[in-house]
């Protein structure tokens, strides 16, 4: 059901996000477990699994799990079951951060000919491998200096080397002096990728991926996803689905019904400038003529 709602606005050729996230619960809901909870530790919770659309900010699936699961948890078989929902509507690209990973995760996206971007880990390994590199490419020089290198790594969990690409920023000092950048000036981010892209390509078509944290917040403090409504686990998974439907279906009305200025208003805004006008007798939405016989 969800799928027939937003199949009509979904663009040609999809961007799948992947990311999953925490709800915590107060009381012995079935499946609850204490894992980790930046918010609340030591408190229970659940970890949803989901996948948003990134260039139209639409819920293509999501799975409700126990809280004291990895994010990568049964990630494989819920992927299928997208592809599976999805049809013949082709995904072109994958991002996701870096509690992904993993041989079959990465030959899932490999057999579907899908490129994939994804964080990785900053280990010691990786940042002594990085270290011997000597030439990177500069990118940006103003207020911040951006530079960036590929090579073939090969992760200890890996069966064959992969391309990584890294990048590295450092903040400018403004003085009257030449300024002097030392190794422990530079942030540094590593991302595996089966793309050929230029490494800030690649990094900045990754950062488009931050506003997947803006549609979980939406749908947590929108439509409460977060609030566990029964005991019964199956239940719950029920009711998170629903309201992650109600998400897509005010998505679709905004596409559908708002003006363009209206079309980026979070459902609280929505509620506010929607029954505030109403109540004035005016009405923003602009809802098209339906041409009838």
């Amino acid at each position: 059901m969800n799928l027939e709602v937003i199949r009509p606005c979904l663009p040609s050729k999809l961007i799948l996000d992947l990311d999953s996230t925490v709800e915590t619960v107060y009381g012995n809901q079935a499946q609850a477990a204490k894992g980790v909870n930046a918010h609340k530790p030591g408190r229970k919770s659940y970890h949803p699994l989901l996948a948003f659309e990134g260039q139209s900010r639409l819920c293509l699936n999501a799975v409700l799990r126990a809280g004291n699961v990895h994010s990568s948890t049964e990630a494989a078989p819920f992927l299928k079951e997208t592809f599976d929902l999805l049809g013949q509507h082709p995904v072109q690209y994958a991002r996701f951060d870096k509690g992904f990973g993993g041989e079959d995760f990465y030959s899932l996206w490999k057999g579907r000919q899908i490129g994939y971007v994804g964080k990785m880990k900053w280990t010691k390994r990786l940042a002594a491998e990085v270290a011997a590199c000597r030439y990177w490419k500069h990118y940006v020089d103003e207020d911040w200096i951006i530079e960036g290198i590929a090579l073939w790594y090969q992760a200890t969990s890996w069966k064959k080397p992969r391309r990584v690409a890294v990048i590295r920023k450092a903040k400018v000092v403004q003085d009257d002096q030449a300024c002097l950048l030392l190794d422990t000036d530079w942030e540094y981010e590593a991302i595996v990728t089966s793309l050929e892209w230029e490494s800030i390509d690649l990094w900045r078509f990754y950062n488009q991926r931050c506003c997947m944290e803006n549609y979980i917040q939406e749908a947590k403090c929108g439509f409460a996803i977060d609030k566990i409504a029964t005991g019964s686990f199956e239940a719950n998974e029920i009711d998170l689905l629903v309201k992650l439907l109600a998400y897509n279906l005010y998505e679709r009305f905004k596409q559908d019904c708002c003006e363009p200025v209206h079309r980026g208003y979070t459902i609280a805004r929505f509620r506010l400038e929607f029954f505030r006008n109403l109540r004035a007798g005016k009405p923003f939405w602009n809802i098209p003529p339906v041409n009838t016989p």
